[in-house]
């Protein structure tokens, strides 16, 4: 038992104290097991001999094949010059290949002959080098570059045909190329003329005004509104009529009144007061007198007709004594073309087809007018829309 003890105390120091020789090869040794470094392939000996003997093979056949090249051209020229001689035509002469499209085939056999006689005799050549020791590998790539060779000169002979280039002088007729002068006028090219057809522009107008009965000094404000037409004749010329409904409002001396009427006033009234209702047709025609892109000023003139709708009138009276107050009647005044119409349009173009305007006018009466037989004449600023109906470039 004591020496078990001793066994175990022993083994028991030993690996609690080891006395071990550290050595860095065994480590290294170690490491590389655990991470192997990849082996370069060695490429051997006898593929790096073959393929230097394959490409020193290679460059000798070139070599030796490209005189027997050179020898199949020759015999091809060779070929070529008999035939000229046989057809008794000079060695320099080239066929008219463009005058004559039928001899196409006769070349070309004759060439394919030619390129079959100079196969033949490169055989019995090649037969005669084989006797006398030459590789089979030279033979072979000699036939191969003589075909290739002969090919193409076939194939320029066929698709590249050679074009004389010698040609006859051509002579030229005197020809006189000196120019006389022209005398006279030079007649003036008009300018084609196309047809437009008229051009309608809608206008919603409102027009305020100051209306007065001739003599009287006094007036009274006044207005209207309506829907106006507006024709285009010309680039300047235009004719605008339509109608509208206006309020005619004027004061004035009772000597001004003079209605045609058998009745006569008990008590004269001093001042007299009309609310008229009147339906305005006017024809005017305005003449442009400058235009731009986008403004315009016209002046017009024309005559108006009035219809009188409703006329009513009031008396006023200055004394105690009083007489009739309100007088009125419908519908029994028309005014055919009665009224002068002067106006001077000033236009602003918003776009193609539409524009905004203000008109200052004067409406002159040529007669008198409704039931009380004034000259009744009115001064103001009429404010319009305009709108191309047809979407024209104005």
């Amino acid at each position: 038992m004591k020496e078990g003890k001793d066994i175990d105390k022993l083994f028991k120091d030993g690996l609690e104290n080891p006395d071990l020789p550290f050595n860095d090869l065994d480590w290294d040794h170690l490491e590389e097991r655990l991470h192997p470094s990849p082996k370069r392939r060695v490429v051997p000996l006898i593929w790096l001999t073959a393929v230097a003997a394959i490409a020193a093979l290679l460059l000798v056949v070139f070599l030796l094949a490209k005189p027997s090249a050179d020898q199949s051209k020759n015999n091809l020229v060779k070929a070529k010059t008999e035939k000229d001689k046989n057809t008794d035509r000079p060695l320099n002469d080239k066929p008219n290949l463009i005058k004559k499209p039928a001899d196409d085939t006769t070349s070309t056999g004759n060439a394919e002959e030619n390129l079959l006689a100079g196969n033949k005799n490169t055989d019995q050549a090649d037969h005669t080098q084989k006797g006398d020791g030459t590789s089979i590998t030279q033979t072979i790539s000699s036939k191969v570059m003589k075909a290739g060779r002969d090919n193409n000169q076939l194939a320029n002979v066929i698709h590249k045909p050679e074009i004389r280039t010698e040609t006859e002088p051509i002579a030229f007729e005197e020809q006189n190329i000196v120019f006389e002068p022209a005398y006279g006028k030079v007649a003036k090219i008009n300018a084609p003329i196309f047809k437009r057809k008229p051009r309608l522009i809608l206008s919603i107008l409102a027009a305020p005004d100051l209306t007065s009965v001739q003599k009287s000094g006094q007036s009274s404000l006044s207005g209207g509104f309506g829907l106006e037409a507006t024709v285009i004749l010309t680039k300047k010329l235009s004719v605008t009529t339509g109608a509208s409904y206006a309020k005619k409002i004027y004061n004035s001396d009772f000597r001004l009144y003079k209605p045609n009427t058998n009745y006569v006033f008990g008590i004269t009234p001093s001042n007299i007061h009309a609310n008229c209702d009147v339906l305005d047709i006017p024809i005017n025609l305005n003449y442009k007198v400058f235009d731009n892109r986008r403004n315009s000023i016209s002046v017009s003139t024309g005559l108006s007709s009035y219809l009188m709708l409703k006329e009513k009138y009031s008396f006023s009276y200055s004394g105690a004594y009083q007489g009739p107050q309100d007088f009125e009647i419908r519908n029994e005044n028309q005014h055919y073309l009665g009224i002068a119409n002067i106006g001077v349009e000033f236009q602003h173009k918003i776009n193609h087809n539409l524009s905004i305007s203000a008109k200052p006018f004067m409406k002159i009466p040529l007669t008198n007018i409704g039931y009380g037989n004034t000259r009744l004449s009115s001064t103001g600023v009429a404010v319009s829309v305009n709108m191309n109906l047809f979407g024209r470039k104005n």
